[in-house]
C-alpha cells in the first residue's frame, strides 16, 4: 500500500485562508475535492502550532557514532588505496551491530573522500625532489622567448590494443597530486610502437620510430641526424637543447657528443632534474597523441605507426605556443610544492 500524499504549503494555505472566513470543513473539502479529515487534521494543526510547515522529524537515527564517522575517514587517509569493503571490515571489527558496505561508503562521501583514478607519478626521493626545486628557480624568470628557445625531446611507446591497467585511490578535492594518492610509474612500461620526437617553438620536429631496443649508438645517431638537424631548423644555432636522464642519454657516448656541439657554439645544454617528465611539456603532445590513435582504433603496429604520423603532422602551432605559455606557471607550482609533485591540471 502506498504511503499517503503530503499536501503542498500552498494547498494547506487555502484550507486555512477558507477557515478564517468562516466557511466549514465540510465546505472546504467539497471546494478543494479533499477529504473531510484531511481539512480538519490541518485546521487543527494550524490552530495548534500557529503555523502551516511540519513539525521537525527525528527520523531515523545514524547506526555511527560521530566517533565512528571520524574513523572511517581517517582509516581512508591513511592508506589511500583501502577500499570501502576492506574500511567497512575494521569498523566492523570493534562493534557488535554491523554496519552495511552502502553506510560506510555514505560516511566516506559526507567527508568528501571519493574514489578516483590514482594519477601516476614517478617515485620522487629527497634528492629528486631538491633538484626540481633547483630547476624551477633557475627557470621561474625566464620569458616567453627564452623558452622558445629550447627544443624538447623525449621518447615514448604506443599500445596497439588497451592501456596499463588503471588503479583507483579515495581522496578530497585538490589531493590530486598528493603523494598516497599517485600510482608511480616505471619510465616506458608496456607498449608496441616506440618513437622519439621534438618539438620548438612553432613546430614539431622529426619523430622517428625505434625498432628493438634504444641503446646508446643509436641514440647517438638521433642526436647527430634527427636532433641537431631539427633544432637548427625550427630555432636556429646555439638552441637550448632538452633531455632527460635516460642512461643512454647520459652515456658518455653522448655526453661527449653533445659537449662538443656545445663548444662549437651550436647547442647550450639544459641541466635536467631527475624523475620529472612532468616538466617537459612534450609529455602533454604524446598525450595528445594517445588520444588521437585510440580514437582510430589501429590494429596493426603498422597503421598504429602511420597514425602516429599523421596525428604528429597535424599538430598546430597555437598547440605549441600554448605549452611554452605555461612553463612560467609551472615552475611557479614546483616552487610552493618544494619540489614534490603537481597536479598538472591546474596550469
Amino acid at each position: 500500500m502506498s504511503g499517503r500524499k503530503e499536501l503542498s504549503i500552498e494547498t494547506r494555505a487555502l484550507i486555512v485562508s477558507h477557515h478564517s472566513t468562516g466557511k466549514s470543513n465540510r465546505e472546504i473539502a467539497k471546494l478543494l475535492k479533499l477529504n473531510r479529515r484531511t481539512v480538519d487534521y490541518n485546521v487543527k494543526k494550524y490552530e495548534d502550532i500557529g503555523s502551516l510547515s511540519n513539525k521537525k522529524r527525528s527520523g531515523r537515527p545514524k547506526i555511527t557514532t560521530p566517533a565512528e564517522d571520524r574513523a572511517i575517514a581517517i582509516i581512508s587517509k591513511r592508506n589511500r588505496r583501502k577500499t570501502a569493503p576492506e574500511i567497512t571490515a575494521e569498523i566492523n571489527a570493534s562493534r557488535s551491530e554491523p554496519v552495511s558496505l552502502t553506510t560506510v561508503k555514505r560516511r566516506l562521501r559526507k567527508a568528501g573522500l571519493h574514489g578516483r583514478i590514482a594519477m601516476r607519478k614517478p617515485l620522487l626521493r629527497k634528492e629528486n625532489k631538491a633538484k626540481r626545486l633547483a630547476w624551477a628557480r633557475s627557470h621561474k624568470d625566464w620569458t616567453l622567448e627564452d623558452w622558445k628557445k629550447v627544443l624538447w625531446t623525449d621518447e615514448s611507446k604506443f599500445e596497439v590494443f588497451g592501456s596499463q591497467r588503471r588503479k583507483f585511490v579515495r581522496r578530497s578535492a585538490g589531493e590530486r597530486a598528493l603523494e598516497s594518492c599517485i600510482s608511480p610509474t616505471v619510465k616506458h612500461g608496456g607498449g608496441s610502437v616506440m618513437v622519439w620526437g621534438c618539438f620548438g617553438s612553432t613546430s614539431v620536429g622529426d619523430l622517428v620510430k625505434i625498432d628493438g631496443i634504444l641503446n646508446k649508438e643509436r641514440y647517438r645517431g638521433i642526436l647527430e641526424t634527427n636532433a641537431l638537424p631539427s633544432g637548427t631548423r625550427l630555432i636556429g644555432e646555439n638552441f637550448v637543447f632538452q633531455q632527460d636522464n635516460d642512461p643512454k642519454h647520459t652515456s658518455k657516448l653522448c655526453r661527449e657528443y653533445l659537449q662538443q656541439l656545445e663548444r662549437e657554439k651550436k647547442i647550450v645544454i639544459m641541466t635536467w632534474p631527475p624523475q620529472s617528465p612532468d616538466l617537459n611539456p612534450i609529455e602533454l603532445l604524446w598525450e595528445e597523441l594517445d588520444r588521437q590513435v585510440r580514437k582510430a582504433a589501429p590494429t596493426s603496429i603498422q597503421t598504429l605507426w602511420q597514425q602516429l604520423q599523421d596525428a604528429w603532422s597535424r599538430i598546430e602551432p597555437f598547440t605549441l605556443t600554448k605549452l611554452l605559455n605555461r612553463m612560467p606557471k609551472l615552475c611557479e607550482a614546483i616552487i610552493k610544492a618544494r619540489g614534490g609533485h603537481i597536479d598538472e591540471t591546474k596550469i
